[in-house]
């Protein structure tokens, strides 16, 4: 399977929104509000970056928003907002791929403005698999939890000097 990591565009906004209801609880059933969420982050850059995942036949099956935290800072700290995969391609790689490239991506970005990376914060519920993908990815580590954030306990995740 060929999976090709790309900055987002205009127009792969409604298929980005198609999967954020299938993956986030926030917009399950309300497609029309997933898309909102999404074009109002999407008019966000460069503060917010989308970058997808395509498959062979063109098709959107993963993204990943990432988000600059604190003002354009020489040494800049960047959030991992939010990732998801179609549920047909979980387990295959994509989030590891849609982290480890458009991340790259990120540093370029940055290295044009002769800034760095500082850190990457990550935001992910207590009893989330995705800690997993976050340790290893990222070299993530636990810092803190918040109680009761949205669904149950968050849990924040610091990578330092990625």
């Amino acid at each position: 399977m060929r999976i090709k990591i790309k900055r987002a565009k205009e127009n792969d906004i409604k298929a980005i929104g198609k999967l954020n209801e299938e993956c986030f609880s926030a917009h399950k059933g309300n497609l029309k509000k997933a898309i909102l969420w999404i074009k109002s982050n999407f008019r966000a850059y460069p503060r917010m970056q989308y970058f997808v995942a395509e498959n062979e036949k063109k098709e959107i099956v993963g993204y990943i928003l990432w988000m600059e935290k604190g003002g354009f800072r020489k040494e800049a700290v960047w959030e991992l907002e939010q990732i998801g995969v179609t549920a047909p391609y979980r387990g295959q790689g994509i989030g590891t791929k849609l982290i480890i490239e458009s991340l790259k991506k990120i540093k370029q970005y940055l290295k044009k403005q002769n800034r760095k990376l500082k850190l990457i914060l990550v935001s992910t519920g207590a009893e989330n698999d995705a800690q997993r993908l976050y340790k290893k990815t990222l070299k993530a580590k636990p810092e803190c939890k918040i109680k009761d954030l949205f669904r149950g306990d968050e849990l924040i995740m610091v990578s330092r000097n990625p």
